[in-house]
């Protein structure tokens, strides 16, 4: 195993080392992104607020051939923001985000925002540099493979620490208590950062539903309308697309929801507003309500308490890694766990190259150890391919350094066979 946590460490330290770069700066990015966008964020104007209708035609001005896919409706103090969905983006996740101040409608801003977090281009930014090293999907095998060794050579790591049979030198101390009081967090990276990979996270997600693990959601189903022959079956489209927002906003909060509210405008396959609970800071629940928008009658709601319990875990745990749940106190926790994980991947990679040079042993795994890879490669599979990998080039390595030390055949007498040319 010592062979292993060293030449795998040394191997993959360099994807650590990025990953833990990448992510001390993803990981204070939600303040830093309060401070570069106040002007956008923050509502200057005094009074009474306009309603979310008005609100949302002041910003369909600015976008009047897009379609309004989701209002972002703030407590006090804060824009109100429309999003429009937009082809032209990279994909489905990112939308034009139009902020309005709520007392004057004046259009503060217009940014494009990324995700269920609502990041903005700073954050989008260094989440992409982290998660994919702003190389596409390509880059995503890179935090995959941080992401899936990680736990397992933090865990080696300490097995190794505690199984010493000698003195270790002060920096193989240093670097082993440090790994130690950072397991927990290790392990919490890898745990989190493999639901967003390439093809571990496929499998999570595959996991998810089969376990009915999955988040359920209100039925968005308007009740009957008596004038529905008066709309003469017109898509949901323009001001269709979103009418009946200010009536939803009040029965979400007459209904009891709280803090930021996402609001999806109705659609052909869901003609009800759905208004959900965002993620944000100090939140542990998410409800959400569906509320038909020609009446304001709430139609059918969902309420976090009844969520499966790993349905209620993996938001939780999603929001610890993007540093979103405990507002600063959870951003300096996890800019303190990359500067651990940075300082440890240096360390070893120190130790690799400064020791001195001699014989390695074959790459060996205990009966218990190959069980155990082969299962958690069935959820993290780039971790058995690369660990395959590892075995085939010591095996070739070894292969060929025994060839180059066993020479020429020898005769009994101690000469060399000469072959005819």
């Amino acid at each position: 195993m010592s062979r292993l946590h060293k030449t795998a460490g040394v191997l993959i330290a360099p994807f650590l080392i990025v990953a833990a770069l990448s992510g001390f700066f993803y990981a204070l990015a939600p303040s830093i992104e309060s401070v570069v966008y106040k002007k956008e964020i923050v509502a200057s104007g005094s009074g009474e607020a306009h309603s979310l209708d008005e609100q949302i035609a002041a910003a369909q001005k600015v976008y009047p051939d897009l379609q309004v896919s989701k209002v972002q409706a703030f407590e006090e103090g804060k824009t109100t923001r429309v999003l429009f969905a937009d082809d032209a983006l990279k994909s489905s996740s990112y939308a034009h985000a139009v902020f309005v101040d709520p007392a004057t409608l004046e259009i503060k801003g217009d940014l494009v925002q990324y995700g269920s977090s609502r990041a903005l281009p700073l954050r989008s930014w260094l989440s992409e540099g982290h998660r994919r090293l702003w190389l596409g999907d390509v880059g995503r095998i890179y935090s995959e493979l941080a992401a899936s060794w990680l736990g397992a050579l933090a865990i080696m790591g300490i097995y190794l620490w505690f199984k010493r049979s000698r003195k270790a030198g002060k920096m193989l101390t240093l670097h082993s208590k440090i790994g130690a009081w950072l397991l927990p967090g290790f392990v919490f990276l890898t745990i989190t950062g493999l639901t967003w990979s390439l093809v571990a996270g496929e499998n999570i997600s595959t996991l998810r539903e089969k376990m009915d693990w999955m988040q359920p959601k209100p039925a968005a189903t308007a009740a009957a309308d008596p004038h529905a022959e008066h709309h003469h079956h017109m898509d949901m489209t323009g001001d269709m697309n979103v009418m009946g927002a200010a009536d939803a906003l009040a029965a979400a909060r007459s209904a009891g929801l709280t803090g930021i509210l996402d609001m999806t405008p109705p659609s052909a396959e869901k003609p009800a507003w759905t208004v959900t609970e965002a993620r944000q800071d100090y939140k542990l629940s998410y409800d959400a309500i569906a509320v038909d928008p020609h009446t304001g009658e709430v139609v059918d709601r969902v309420d976090f308490k009844d969520w499966p319990l790993m349905a209620k875990v993996v938001p939780w745990l999603i929001q610890l890694h993007m540093g979103t749940l405990f507002g600063i106190y959870n951003q300096v926790a996890l800019a303190l766990l990359a500067l651990g994980l940075l300082a440890v991947s240096v360390m070893g990679l120190w130790m690799w190259f400064s020791r001195p040079k001699r014989a390695l042993q074959h790459l060996k795994l205990s009966p218990a150890l190959v069980v155990g890879a082969v299962l958690y490669s069935i959820i993290a599979p780039l971790f058995g391919a690369s660990l395959v990998l590892f075995f085939l080039v010591d095996w070739a390595v070894q292969r060929a350094k025994k060839a180059k030390q066993t020479g020429p055949r020898e005769t009994q007498e101690g000469e060399s066979i000469k072959q005819p040319v």
